[in-house]
């Protein structure tokens, strides 16, 4: 039996969407993210449903606390790394390998040192340096983020203490989301993370030529102005073009 044009047509549109979601996957599991679950949460187990799509679409690193290791048979054997024990040479490899960070269960000293960058516990640390490599964070804002009856009976400078904390650290591009829409959120910030173009000024040439560089690593879309590669040229600093497969050099 002959299959008519728009059949035809129809199949190869849906080959065409099923290569391409393939390729989206393939994409995703080539860029580990971090899920940090280093705070306590009343709710664990929401916390974990929460996060299962991520752990089915990305490749993820997940750094735990202690608290949550008697939740680690949920996991159906995944590894994960007590970011108490890890040492800090191996957290700062493993941050410059992914993407995103998403902490699925957050608290109010978390949100207070992320605004004030206070990185005197290990929690906080690993999010200050993922700002630092200017990576995304998606936060959930569940534990946090007063309801309505605590908003009723919450005195107003505690209120506004604690959103002016909440503006800062979106103001540093944190996410801060419900938990229900946080994995979303984590894709819509993966795909933008990976379209970023990071842009290489001559003070950055003249920083590495202060430090000492002879040459400054950069990812594969920056782009580089005309008097910084001029910089560079004076100076003898090659700006090399990095991959996750491949380099090229300028």
């Amino acid at each position: 039996m002959l299959v008519d044009v728009k059949t035809q047509v129809k199949m190869l549109v849906q080959q065409a969407v099923e290569a391409y979601l393939r390729e989206e996957l393939k994409a995703k599991k080539d860029s580990p993210i971090a899920i940090l679950l280093g705070y306590e949460s009343p709710n664990p187990t929401t916390v974990l449903e929460a996060v299962t799509p991520l752990l089915d679409t990305y490749e993820v690193t997940l750094l735990l606390t202690k608290e949550w290791l008697p939740l680690q048979e949920q996991w159906n054997g995944m590894s994960y790394a007590l970011i108490e024990e890890m040492p800090q040479q191996e957290l700062s490899a493993m941050i410059e390998k992914s993407t995103v960070l998403v902490v699925p269960a957050a608290s109010y000293r978390l949100l207070s040192k992320l605004a004030l960058t206070m990185d005197d516990e290990a929690a906080v640390w690993v999010a200050i340096q993922y700002q630092l490599h200017g990576k995304p964070i998606v936060i959930a804002n569940n534990g946090v983020e007063p309801n309505v009856y605590q908003q009723i009976h919450t005195p107003h400078s505690v209120q506004e203490r604690l959103q002016s904390y909440i503006r800062k650290i979106q103001t540093d591009q944190v996410k801060w989301v419900p938990l229900n829409k946080l994995v979303k959120t984590v894709d819509k910030q993966y795909a933008a993370y990976q379209d970023k173009q990071s842009l290489i000024l001559a003070k950055h040439v003249e920083r590495a030529y202060q430090d000492g560089l002879k040459q400054i690593d950069v990812p594969l879309k920056s782009r580089v102005t005309p008097s910084a590669k001029d910089l560079a040229r004076d100076l003898k600093i090659q700006i090399k073009l990095i991959n996750s497969s491949k380099g090229g050099t300028l």
